[in-house]
């Protein structure tokens, strides 16, 4: 699934600012067209301005897709961390003088979101030495050297500034190192098993003269005269040679070494001191629900029951003649579903994609004016991931695209294809997530903040339309969406059992292998993306997408026949991400503004 910002390597610059806390609050239903004139509303616009102006200070990746110039690299040292947590708790002081019920409707959205980043903010100081930054998914390294390869340069402040931040980068290594090495004198280090993938990851930035991915061959660099580009590349190769490998060398040899060698065989937050604390609150903050791991993990079992016999009833209804064992087999190993060719995945995403576009304005009140489309995702970054993932438009392309995992075909079922990439783009993430940036009805900050259970339960929400639309004509089709929203369920299980209830990994694995039809390496790649690397990220998928069908079947009580499916749809995606507490509230206002109209 997308992990943009989320997902899908971005995700760890805005996690600095936005990662953890919820306090519940409630208010009176306010009117829209309620006047915003008082003083409550100008230090609301005061507040969020300069909480979006935090967050450009901090996000390197926020400036490269605005276009703004980029003057530092992330401090992710601790006493930085206490530094944003003071400003966040002067933010929530300023909040304090706030009437709700001078505010109108959107603008009370805006006050319950702001409260819940900033609390968010505050209470995530607890936990930081918890969270572990050198994963694949959540280290800074990524998103910073992709700010490198994706540098413009039109000017000579631009030559300055990549010097600049490439001697940055070992200083960003070394504290890395230092919270790495922190952690491991605190007991909190990784299996083994995930040690194995960081290793590689780690080493392959580690590149010689021009092979580096730091060096700029000349066709980046026309605004030079030839003899200033072998000049400037010169200064690059120093530092790369005498600074950036050094320090990654150093780095990668403490982790082969003694950080390896004391690497627990068990995997999971619970074996941490203070980890089944910090489990909870993960799960809390991923779902923005107030729900426990046992919680959720009784609604996963509930939701693989289930699904499994839909799964079941696909199966007899296509006449397979044989167990529901025998057919995921089918369905696993049958080459029909599996491409010859990376282009093949293309044209197959694209057909779907096509069908569904003349499908949107049956749905949606609002599309968003951003191009969208699918291409395949750059081949050394598809070993670490299982999928692809969703890329929003930016400043430097101005398109919004699914990058689609090319490699290892024979692993690539193209069962769920149709599933996916309704998830993925459209009307998935990129309707929700484009819309969301262009609404100029927003505040700076809430264009680009996302909520992980609005952001994938939107998205897959948006994926289930499709049935409504009259797409997954295909009985395997459809059984591939059933297949996808099995694995998103098996995650509520193992996410909390590997974390929380102590399961071994090969019972993560087990339990996997035994409900879908993934392969050996996707399962591999899963469990330890879930126990080692992200956990807790993957239980807002599925808790995301019930809440949002949960509100569904309550409008559609409560306006009977005067329920409009674009209406709704807008109301859910119109006012862009928020907590699902939030989002409730807002429903509930959208039923009653409704309801008004009616009489």
């Amino acid at each position: 699934m997308q992990q943009r910002k989320t997902q899908k390597f971005w995700s760890f610059f805005l996690s600095i600012i936005f990662l953890l806390f919820f306090a519940a609050y409630k208010k009176e239903d306010t009117a829209t067209t309620k006047d915003s004139s008082g003083k409550s509303s100008e230090v609301l616009r005061e507040v969020g301005d300069d909480y979006w102006k935090l967050m450009l200070e901090e996000s390197p990746y926020l400036r490269l897709q605005k276009g703004l110039k980029i003057n530092k690299l992330p401090d992710i040292s601790f006493r930085h961390r206490q530094y944003i947590t003071e400003i966040a708790q002067s933010f929530l002081k300023r909040l304090e003088v706030i009437k709700a019920d001078e505010l109108n409707h959107e603008e009370w959205i805006t006050l319950e979101i702001l409260k819940w980043e900033l609390t968010k903010i505050v209470n995530n100081l607890k936990y930081f030495w918890l969270d572990i930054t050198i994963t694949p998914h959540k280290s800074p390294l990524p998103a910073v050297n992709q700010i490198f390869a994706e540098w413009k340069f039109r000017i000579k402040d631009d030559f300055l500034q990549y010097l600049d931040l490439l001697k940055q980068y070992p200083t960003l290594i070394k504290n890395t190192q230092r919270i790495v090495e922190t952690q491991f004198n605190k007991g909190i280090i990784l299996p083994r098993e995930e040690i194995d993938i960081i290793i590689p990851l780690l080493s392959s930035f580690i590149k010689e003269g021009e092979e580096s991915l730091f060096y700029v061959r000349d066709k980046r660099l026309e605004p030079l005269e030839p003899s200033e580009r072998k000049e400037f590349q010169q200064k690059i190769l120093d530092i790369i040679n005498s600074e950036v490998n050094p320090s990654l060398q150093a780095f990668v040899v403490f982790i082969k070494d003694k950080y390896a060698k004391e690497a627990p065989n068990d995997v999971g937050l619970w074996q941490y001191p203070g980890g089944k604390d910090y489990y909870r609150y993960l799960a809390r903050m991923s779902t923005s629900l107030d729900l426990s791991p046992e919680e959720i993990h009784k609604i996963g079992l509930e939701q693989v029951e289930k699904i499994t016999e839909k799964v079941e009833q696909i199966k007899d209804t296509l006449g397979f003649d044989g167990t529901l064992d025998e057919f995921r087999h089918f369905l696993k190993t049958d080459k029909r579903f599996f491409p010859n060719t990376p282009k093949e995945i293309e044209d197959k995403l694209m057909s779907y994609v096509n069908a569904m576009s003349l499908k949107l304005d049956s749905y949606f009140l609002r599309k968003p004016k951003a191009p969208y489309g699918v291409k395949r995702l750059a081949p050394e970054f598809e070993g670490s991931r299982t999928f692809g993932y969703y890329q929003q438009p930016s400043a430097s392309e101005p398109k919004g695209y699914y990058l689609y995992n090319g490699s290892k075909l024979n692993e690539r079922s193209l069962l769920w294809a149709e599933g996916l990439i309704y998830h993925e783009l459209v009307p998935g993430h990129h309707l929700h997530i484009a819309l969301q940036s262009e609404n100029k009805i927003l505040p700076e900050f809430r264009r680009e903040t996302l909520h992980n259970a609005f952001n994938e339960g939107w998205a897959e929400y948006a994926s289930w339309l499709g049935l409504e639309m009259g797409l997954y004509q295909d009985s395997y089709s459809l059984c591939g969406k059933y297949m996808m929203d099995l694995f998103l369920s098996t995650r509520l299980v193992v996410d909390t059992g590997m974390n929380y209830f102590e399961w071994p990994r090969a019972r993560a694995v087990k339990f996997m292998k035994d409900n879908l039809i993934e392969s050996e390496t996707q399962i591999h790649s899963e469990t330890l993306r879930y126990s080692a690397d992200w956990p807790a990220q993957a239980l807002a998928y599925k808790i995301g997408s019930l809440k949002m069908q949960e509100l569904r079947k309550e409008a559609e009580a409560a306006l009977g026949e005067h329920f409009d499916i674009r209406k709704f749809n807008d109301a859910l995606v119109g006012s862009g991400s928020m907590p699902l507490p939030i989002l409730e509230e807002h429903i509930d206002w959208f039923i009653k503004k409704e309801l008004k109209a009616t009489k």
